[in-house]
């Protein structure tokens, strides 16, 4: 646990954080003051925080709760400053705080209380992660996101296009490019059987993968069953 250093808690929000910070003894320095999330936002905090280190002549520890990406920002700037940072689990915070009942719960009361926490528990400092480590992970994370959101929407074609041609699924797979571009040109059922769209569909059902050209009439008779159907 800490004892010989003062600490800044900050509340993380998506636009701005509060900061404050207490004293080696744990009693309350510089009260919650609000900043952006901006260069300006952080560099203003920054000046703060110093004066923080100069009192103390002791450079403060950073405390803040990991709030996903918003965090993140804060934490590789005061990474890059030379503080230490504990970048801790909402879940520790929150156990430690609701141990002494609150009859208020603001942003400001938030960053004090997580200045205290190096006073109460032992926490883990976050590392320096390398900067083409920390670009990858968000990259990462970006591409799971947009697989995620492409599994989404293939989903949701198929429950509407199932809902139009219940037995279009057994002919094409609809989320393919050929099934798309089928829809996007003849969004009706009632097209895909007219004769003079025929050789357009053909042509389409030709660039299939898996033998295209061998499969096409047989497909075009499908499309016509359905049709029927429909």
């Amino acid at each position: 646990m800490l004892s010989t250093r003062p600490a800044v808690g900050i509340d993380v929000a998506k636009n701005f954080c509060f900061y404050a910070a207490v004293s080696p003894t744990c009693t309350t320095f510089l009260k919650s003051f609000k900043a952006l999330n901006t260069r300006q936002g952080l560099l203003l905090a920054l000046e703060q925080i110093k004066k923080v280190e100069e009192a103390f002549s002791s450079q403060p520890v950073i405390v803040l709760e990991s709030t996903g990406h918003y965090s993140q920002r804060i934490v590789h700037f005061f990474l890059k400053q030379g503080f230490e940072v504990y970048h801790i689990n909402p879940l520790i915070s929150h156990s430690i705080k609701n141990s002494v009942v609150r009859k208020v719960k603001t942003d400001q009361v938030d960053a004090l209380e997580l200045a205290k926490l190096p006073f109460l528990q032992n926490l883990r400092s976050t590392p320096t992660p390398k900067e083409q480590i920390a670009n990858l992970k968000v990259l990462a994370r970006t591409r799971c996101h947009l697989i995620e959101q492409r599994i989404t929407s293939k989903n949701q074609l198929q429950t509407a296009i199932e809902q139009v041609a219940p037995l279009f699924p057994t002919i094409l797979n609809p989320g393919s490019l050929t099934a798309l571009t089928l829809v996007n040109k003849f969004p009706w059922p009632a097209e895909w059987s007219k004769k003079s769209n025929r050789k357009v569909i053909m042509t389409m059902l030709e660039t299939l993968p898996r033998r295209g050209k061998a499969l096409c009439p047989a497909k075009i008779r499908s499309f016509a069953i359905l049709c029927s159907r429909c």
